[in-house]
């Protein structure tokens, strides 16, 4: 089995994260990929810019694409490479297993919103730097400081 990650050609990942996702197209949009022999088993996107945080978005296709290695590419982008404070995550009300990953991963919830999704409603999730440095995944992660 051959494993890398990619974060190339932006415009192939986002189709692949928007098929699965329906993410809107945002031309700040930049990704990571995990390709398991030559096929893409994960993705995770990030769009919305502000200067102090982003949109972070994700999705696979098997179970255990979201591995330990991945995880730790997934957050030292947006936190070590770009320096950003937080990230922000929203989750469809219908998407249970997304919501329970995400606040397992750290990710607090900021607000509920009725209705704003076609499952019901939209939970807006914050991760802040300190919030993922501290947590069981992001203390085995190697960061600068």
């Amino acid at each position: 089995m051959t494993e890398f990650f990619t974060d190339t050609p932006t415009v192939a990942l986002y189709k692949w994260l928007h098929e699965r996702i329906q993410i809107p197209w945002s031309s700040d949009f930049r990704a990571l990929a995990r390709v398991v022999d030559r096929e893409i088993v994960g993705c995770v996107g990030y769009e919305g810019f502000t200067g102090t945080a982003c949109m972070m978005h994700m999705a696979g296709t098997k179970p255990g694409w979201f591995n330990r290695e991945f995880l730790r590419l997934a957050f030292q982008y947006p936190f070590d490479i770009l320096d950003l404070p937080m990230v922000f995550g929203r989750v469809p009300s219908g998407n249970t297993k997304a919501l329970e990953i995400d606040l397992r991963l750290g990710f607090k919830e900021l607000i509920y919103i009725e209705g704003a999704h076609p499952d019901g409603g939209l939970h807006l999730l914050q991760m802040k730097r300190e919030d993922w440095k501290e947590s069981k995944y992001g203390r085995q992660s190697t960061r600068r400081t």
